[in-house]
């Protein structure tokens, strides 16, 4: 990517979801750092993650960029957008979105995501926090059992639509909420992460703000139990660098994972970490539907016990004299 003097501004172009936008703030920062004297717009999906980014000059929504082409589309701004899922060592699951997204723009990779806050979000995510756990008399886990394509409605048949449609990754219901039980039994408070649309958890707190509120909990949570979605991607940051229990399913932890998590998965079929359906790559089967996993899914299979198991060993370790297991459910991501 070569750049001339006349240009001015760098319009760095993000599309995708939240996760993806959050990915995103590392490449911001190996773009500024490589072309310091540049300005950096970012029209983006999610603009709410580059918000108070010294490494931003301006952020736009799609939905709503204005005046955007008036002051920035003339030849001193350079556009650029790249898509690092077609990139050969994502594809091939050998590399990082983050690394396969510099890889693409000729930029130094920085590994973790680049958040920032204002000292009143996370004072109004502290004070959150200490109302539900009883000003610290328990303490917070966020669950994220469920992500990606949002259902239209509450109904059985728009959440299986949904779940269909995209990379398989999500916690069955019925085991998402005896994780909760176990985790109420033990005496903590459980912020349930979810839209208002997805299907509702007993005994949680309902935690479905916007979504920098969201982000900041994290700071102030023990811990989080997550799938490959938002909460695992912000909680690499430098800002929150809140380690966490993260089950994977379809999706890879070498291309989507952190090494600051505990990634568990069960490689239980000819072909793990599938990344399908993939939506980016025309995933569908001859008679035009949707492809679907023709072993039953095998890799999301996790029981609540299993994962209450590693909760254990890692965040209660006062109840463990031996906590060295751990590092067998821990993935270690390549570059």
């Amino acid at each position: 990517m070569e750049i001339g003097e006349k240009v001015k501004n760098i319009i760095f172009i993000v599309d995708g979801g939240i996760g993806k936008n959050i990915a995103a703030t590392s490449v911001v920062k190996s773009l500024k750092e490589k072309y310091k004297d540049k300005r950096i717009i970012v029209l983006a999906g999610c603009q709410e993650v580059f918000f108070y980014n010294p490494n931003v000059y301006k952020v736009f929504r799609f939905d709503n960029p204005l005046y955007f082409y008036d002051d920035y589309i003339n030849e001193e701004s350079f556009p650029v957008k790249v898509e690092p899922y077609f990139n050969y060592g994502y594809i091939t699951k050998q590399k990082h979105l983050i690394n396969s997204w510099c890889e693409e723009l000729n930029l130094e990779n920085k590994k973790y995501p680049d958040l920032y806050f204002l000292e009143n979000e996370l004072e109004a995510a502290k004070m959150y926090v200490d109302r539900v756990t009883k000003e610290g008399k328990k303490e917070l886990i966020l669950l994220q059992w469920i992500g990606g394509m949002i259902p239209q409605d509450k109904s059985k048949v728009e959440l299986k639509g949904s779940l269909a449609k995209m990379f398989r990754r999500a916690i069955p219901f019925d085991i998402a909420q005896k994780i909760v039980d176990i985790l109420i039994e033990k005496g903590y408070v459980v912020g349930n992460v979810a839209h208002e649309n997805y299907p509702e958890l007993k005994n949680t707190e309902k935690i479905f703000f916007p979504l920098r509120s969201v982000l900041a909990l994290l700071k102030f949570s023990k811990t989080f139990i997550g799938i490959d979605s938002f909460l695992q991607h912000a909680s690499a940051s430098e800002v929150i660098r809140k380690r966490g229990i993260v089950c994977w399913e379809g999706t890879s932890p070498i291309c989507l994972g952190y090494d600051t998590n505990i990634n568990l998965t069960k490689e239980k079929c000819p072909t793990p970490f599938c990344h399908r359906p993939n939506s980016y790559l025309f995933d569908t089967q001859p008679h035009g539907a949707t492809w679907d996993c023709i072993y039953g899914e095998p890799c999301g299979k996790y029981t609540a016990e299993e994962i209450i198991e590693v909760f254990e060993r890692t965040f209660e370790i006062d109840k463990i004299k031996n906590n060295k297991e751990i590092t067998e459910t821990t993935i270690e991501k390549k570059e």
